[in-house]
């Protein structure tokens, strides 16, 4: 993975989520330039409302806030408002 890490443990799923943000990405019409990586580096450091306003980094620490993340990661691509 490209770009700026966020500060999270080894076995965080950060490459889990990057795919899953890249087949989202490529279902949606993948725009020239774009970096799933660089995104969801820049995503997970930033506060979400439909978090709670925490940042998804954070939640990366527990299987059930790995769940909670996908879930949002994937309403964003639907639609969804969570």
């Amino acid at each position: 993975m490209t770009g700026a890490q966020p500060n999270l443990p080894p076995d965080a799923p950060i490459a889990e989520l990057a795919v899953l943000v890249r087949r989202m990405v490529e279902a949606s019409g993948e725009p020239d330039g774009f970096s799933a990586e660089a995104w969801l580096a820049s995503w997970l450091e930033e506060a979400c409302p439909a978090l709670g306003g925490q940042r998804p980094a954070d939640l990366l620490r527990a299987p059930e806030g790995v769940t909670r993340v996908r879930q949002v990661l994937l309403c964003m691509q639907s639609g969804a408002y969570l």
